[in-house]
């Protein structure tokens, strides 16, 4: 019998992050990305700075309701951000991403 190696398959472009009712589909993160970070532009601060919420990318589902655009982020365990890929923003609608329907055919070589 042949052994199957994960080499024979290849990622998936969408991801599925939580469980049960948490659970949601996010487009893959980059290979040592460990948290999100949600930008809301229609509200601000008392500073006049968009607000801004950041989540562990297990917990994804806590952003339910809420809607703006997201990139992820590396931190260490002091939650200092030791790399950001901001420049890869997916807008998130509150219920799932925008686009993700796309993404869910393609697969990562």
């Amino acid at each position: 019998m042949k052994c199957i190696s994960k080499r024979m398959f290849k990622k998936k472009a969408v991801v599925t992050v939580g469980r049960n009712d948490w659970a949601v589909e996010v487009p893959r993160p980059p290979k040592h990305a460990t948290h999100a970070r949600m930008v809301l532009h229609d509200e601000y601060d008392h500073k006049g700075r968009p607000k801004m919420a950041t989540l562990p990318i297990e917990d994804f589902g806590c952003f339910k309701g809420v809607s703006g655009d997201f990139y992820y982020l590396r931190m260490d365990k002091k939650r200092k951000i030791v790399q950001e890929w901001n420049k890869d923003f997916w807008y998130w609608n509150g219920r799932q991403v925008e686009g993700i329907e796309e993404l869910r055919d393609k697969t990562i070589s």
